[in-house]
Order: C-alpha cells, then sequence, then structure tokens
C-alpha cells in the first residue's frame, strides 16, 4: 500500500519540478517531458494581403492566428508560377504568408531560447506507385538523404509568468517561427525527377507529410524538444490528362492534338489571346509542351 501512495507522490513531484524549470536529470529533459515544458501548439499564419504586385504578410498573434495544416499546390507549376520551394514569400500560390510554427514555454522560471526545428518527410498515396519509384519508410529511395532537415530558426520564450513587456506574438511564454523552407527546392527536384515522368493514369497527386519538431535551450541550460506536428502539402500532377488544370497553357494526351492555340490573327498583327506577332492564323498554332520538364503543358512558338 505505501508504494501505491508513493508512485502518484512521485509522478506529482517530478510534473512540480518540470513545471517550475528544475530537472532531476539532463536525460529526462530530452525523453520524459517532450512536448510538456517546451510545446508546439501547430502550423498557423498571419493575415495575408496578396494582389498582383504586391505580398503582405502579418506575423501571427496569439488570439487571431490563423490555422494553417495543410496547403494543396502544383507540383511544377500552379496557375503559371513556378515552384521552387515551400513557403515561398515570393509566390502569391505557395502560401507565402503561411508555414508559422507556434511554440509555447510553460516554465515558471527559466526561458528558452529556440536553436531550431527538425523536420522529416513521409509521402503518403504511394501504394500503387512502388512499383515505379522504389521507397523506404513513405519516402523514395532515391531522396534518402533529404528525408530529414534541420532548420535553424529561433526565437526567445520568456517564462510564463514573465512581468516583461509581451513579444511579438502577444504573450512573453509564446513565438512564433516562420519555417522558410518547410519544403527546399532540393527536396521538391528530387521528388520531380522520380515521379514527374509517370503518365497521369498512374499518378495525378501525392501528399507530402511534414513532421516538425523544435529545439532549444532553457536559461539553466537544459534541453528541450517540442512534441511532433505535421503539416500536409498536397502536390498536383495533372499535365498530360488532356484537360486544363492550374498554370496549364493546354495539355496533350494520346487523344489529343499536340497543338495550342491563341485563336485567330487580328488585323493589328498579334494572336486574338495573347501577345504574339503573327502574320496568319497559323502563327497562332505552337506546340505544347510534354510533361516531366519544368515548362510542362506550356505552349511554345516558333518550332
Amino acid at each position: 500500500m505505501r508504494e501505491m501512495r508513493t508512485g502518484p507522490m512521485l509522478r506529482g513531484v517530478i510534473a512540480t519540478a518540470l513545471v517550475a524549470g528544475t530537472l532531476l536529470t539532463p536525460a529526462l529533459a530530452l525523453a520524459s517531458n517532450a512536448g510538456l515544458v517546451f510545446r508546439a501548439m501547430g502550423f498557423y499564419k498571419g493575415e495575408e494581403d496578396i494582389s498582383d504586385d504586391q505580398i503582405q504578410c502579418e506575423v501571427p498573434v496569439v488570439g487571431n492566428a490563423i490555422i494553417d495544416g495543410n496547403f494543396s499546390m502544383g507540383m511544377w507549376l500552379t496557375f503559371g508560377q513556378r515552384t521552387i520551394s515551400f513557403p515561398n514569400r515570393n509566390l502569391s500560390f505557395a502560401n507565402p504568408c503561411g508555414g508559422w510554427m507556434q511554440l509555447r514555454n510553460n516554465m515558471s522560471v527559466n526561458g528558452i531560447n529556440v536553436t531550431r526545428v527538425d523536420v522529416k518527410y513521409k509521402v503518403r498515396g504511394l501504394s500503387g506507385l512502388r512499383g515505379a519509384v522504389p521507397t523506404r519508410k513513405g519516402f523514395p529511395l532515391a531522396c534518402r538523404e533529404l528525408r530529414t532537415q534541420k532548420i535553424f530558426a529561433g526565437t526567445r520564450l520568456d517564462p510564463i509568468n514573465s512581468e516583461t513587456a509581451p513579444s511579438t506574438s502577444g504573450e512573453p511564454n509564446v513565438g512564433f517561427v516562420q519555417l522558410l523552407p518547410m519544403v527546399s527546392a532540393q527536396v521538391f527536384r528530387c521528388l520531380w525527377e522520380q515521379y514527374a515522368t509517370l503518365g497521369p493514369d498512374v499518378f495525378t497527386s501525392l501528399q507530402l507529410v511534414i513532421k516538425a519538431r523544435a529545439r532549444g535551450v532553457a536559461d539553466n541550460g537544459s534541453r528541450y524538444q517540442t512534441n511532433t506536428i505535421n503539416y500536409t502539402l498536397n502536390l498536383r500532377h495533372l499535365c498530360g490528362n488532356g484537360r486544363l488544370d492550374d498554370g496549364e497553357e493546354c495539355d496533350a494526351s494520346p487523344s489529343a492534338p499536340n497543338t495550342c492555340g491563341l485563336g485567330a490573327c487580328r488585323e493589328d498583327g498579334f494572336c486574338a489571346r495573347g501577345p504574339i506577332p503573327c502574320f496568319s492564323d497559323q502563327d497562332c498554332v505552337g506546340t505544347c509542351t510534354a510533361q516531366g520538364v519544368p515548362t510542362e503543358c506550356t505552349c511554345v512558338w516558333g518550332q
């Protein structure tokens, strides 16, 4: 009976020590308390104002942040914008204002300095593609060296009872870190090389699951890591299905002609649906670029 009473009491002492910022051993900080002392609350974004000539983003604030746990875009192009990295502050269709990771310090004495975020990737929806693309642990085998990434992006989280002025997040013990990029150009390029040439009857989209965990150092020197949170990026690959989709000027398929046009040649010497000079209607007919290249499903003239 005494041991039964001691167990809950001991667990209570440990929990109190964690909240107060007092650790029994360094190992406990990295093993038993992940996500308790230093917690990841999810992905968010702030208010955004996106137009044809500018992109304005606000840093998320507690109580006014917008949940941002998933996004969808083209694997190569999205409405004509090239997929380079994600998020991309310079492209309106690459979630420029998103990808902010909310982090919280639950200690009452020690602050935490965030040092980095560890990212791990996994691709879902591969059951019918394993014969074409070898995979291991849910990721293309040829891209295995890129499956994990370290993003060095830091901020300061004061103790929960801090009397200093609130941070830009609105609360002293809460901070937002934008992961730029969450998916790098190298990762995209490797995915392109593995999946871009597959026909639309085999592959139309895949889900790239991004697992993120932050690490930090407290004022007393103890090291902490958060719980893991997920972000899902849906990458569409539709070129070659015979219909116009995001960012496509044309889309040839076995049942569709490999040509594209901008309408008739007007009297002013330009094609009706584009700034292409012409002398006849034939000058407004181009060739549709095939899938599997960065310019797939775009119209090319003069060839």
